[in-house]
């Protein structure tokens, strides 16, 4: 993907996020695990934290209690954090390497994100974190503890 491709990507999911309505971005929705769809307004207002992980991950792994007790902790109106599998598996394996890991915040299926352009991964772990306003606020890379998360809310 080209670095203006990404832009775009990048420019697209962050108005999608921010609620602009065009028609194409009325619709979109992600959609969890289990098919239930969340739309882009219910996390308008929210910090949102998207990240993708992977069974063989070791440092994927590591973080998923800190994700846990983060996603436990916080109020459901201020913050959001979702899962997205890595691998490439069907989404009930997914959704057996989600509850294996003891995964414990909603996992997402990764189908659901192509229209945000958000599935041209090439590391992981990988979190994208967006502000209330739905503005891409950072891109963390490696595994996260839960004073990193809680440091970007008080920034």
């Amino acid at each position: 993907m080209t670095t203006m491709n990404k832009l775009f990507a990048y420019f697209g999911l962050i108005f999608a996020l921010m609620g602009y309505q065009t028609a194409s971005q009325a619709s979109v929705a992600l959609e969890d695990l289990n098919g239930n769809k969340i739309s882009l307004a219910s996390l308008h207002g929210k910090w949102v934290f998207i990240n993708y992980w992977a069974s063989w991950c070791g440092p994927c792994l590591e973080e998923i209690s800190a994700l846990n007790h983060f996603y436990a902790t916080k109020h459901p109106e201020k913050v959001a954090v979702f899962a997205v599998n890595f691998d490439s598996s069907s989404v009930p394996q997914q959704r057996r390497l989600a509850q294996e890991n003891d995964i414990e915040y909603p996992s997402l299926n990764p189908s659901s994100l192509k229209s945000l352009h958000l599935d041209n991964i090439s590391v992981v772990p990988v979190t994208y974190v967006f502000d209330p306003k739905g503005n891409l606020n950072t891109t963390l890379y490696g595994g996260q503890t839960e004073e990193n998360l809680q440091a970007l809310l008080n920034s």
